[in-house]
């Protein structure tokens, strides 16, 4: 075993140990100390099966789903690639253009990127000369 898991597991070990004899404040101090609550995290995150662990247990509720994506959707470059992924994701996307579609503030957009670029609006042209499809 290298000497980071043993460290880890000895750490984990010692966190298991207080709360099972029961030093909640102890347990506490060291979530509470802002070094070794950041050695706790970045030890844990290090670790792939901790890590997976981690990530089950974010993803489990969907309270802590919801938090977990507004906080990964503030930062742009993952709002990009959730985006990205919509939209190339067949199955999400007749979802994704009726929400689009279904909003008012949207709708006006979608049109005039449509009717803006002549191949488009070539396109869309020739969609409004065929009958409306069958509900």
């Amino acid at each position: 075993m290298r000497s980071e898991h043993k460290t880890l597991a000895s750490l984990l070990a010692c966190v298991a140990l207080l709360g099972a004899i029961g030093c909640s404040s102890g347990m506490d101090e060291l979530v509470m100390n802002p070094n070794t609550k950041d050695e706790l995290i970045n030890r844990l995150l290090a670790d792939p099966v901790a890590r997976q662990d981690i990530m089950t247990a974010l993803t489990r509720a969907d309270d802590s789903k919801i938090e977990l994506a507004e906080t990964l959707l503030g930062d742009t470059s993952i709002k990009n690639l959730a985006v990205e992924r919509l939209v190339t994701d067949k199955t999400h996307r007749g979802k994704l253009i009726k929400t689009i579609t279904e909003n008012a503030e949207a709708r006006p957009e979608v049109i005039a990127a449509l009717t803006s670029e002549r191949d488009y609006r070539t396109e869309v042209q020739e969609a409004l000369k065929k009958p409306l499809p069958k509900k």
